[in-house]
């Protein structure tokens, strides 16, 4: 399994509580080169705080996260 993926796993994983607590949710679809697919909802979808994307580029700067 790719480096990326099992860290954006990790990271989202220790984020969920935050999304949980906020009726929202985030999960890792696949990690090619160096994008990233995430899958949001609840009030993850229309929310305009980057909390993921921040959390993910604080430990992988260089990756290009796409939200679905």
């Amino acid at each position: 399994m790719d480096k990326s993926y099992i860290l954006i796993t990790e990271i989202l994983n220790s984020i969920a509580p935050l999304l949980k607590a906020h009726k929202g949710f985030a999960e890792l679809g696949e990690v090619k080169g160096n994008r990233a697919v995430i899958y949001c909802g609840g009030h993850c979808i229309d929310c305009s705080d980057k909390c993921i994307e921040d959390a993910i580029k604080e430990k992988l700067p260089d990756i290009e996260i796409v939200f679905l």
